[in-house]
This record gives structure tokens, C-alpha cells and sequence, in this order.
């Protein structure tokens, strides 16, 4: 997924979460305003780092598995 296309949709996360927000008396007009303005100037900005990659996290087949739960016990 391009970086533009992903900047767009959480933009209109934020917009549709903000009018919610509002919409049921949460924050104020003026505070959702203020959030997406913020939002807009912080994903407009091109200066973003560059994704880090986490490191593979180490194998050990010593480990035990995790168990699975237990079952419900049959009815009687």
C-alpha cells in the first residue's frame, strides 16, 4: 500500500472517529477541529522516519508450546 493511499485512510479514520465523537457529545466541535487540523499538518509533513525493522525474535526449539486450552467437559 502506497504511503499516500495509508496517509488518506487514517485521515478519514480520524475525520469519522472525530464526527462521532461529536456527534454524541464526547469533545466539542471546536476540540475535533483542532485534532484533525493537528492530524492534517502531522501526515502532510514528507520529513517522516523510515519504518525500523524489528529484528527476528530468536527460535528456540527447547521451549515448550504453548498449551491449548481445555476442553469443556462432556455433559453427563
Amino acid at each position: 500500500m502506497s504511503d499516500k493511499l495509508k496517509k488518506a485512510l487514517i485521515g478519514a479514520l480520524v475525520a469519522v472517529a472525530l464526527a462521532v465523537a461529536v456527534s454524541y457529545g464526547l469533545i466539542s466541535q471546536q476540540t475535533a477541529d483542532k485534532i484533525q487540523t493537528e492530524t492534517n499538518q502531522t501526515l502532510s509533513q514528507d520529513q517522516s522516519p523510515a519504518p525500523q525493522q524489528m529484528p527476528p525474535a530468536p527460535q528456540n526449539p527447547a521451549a515448550p508450546a504453548p498449551a491449548a486450552p481445555n476442553p469443556a467437559p462432556a455433559p453427563r
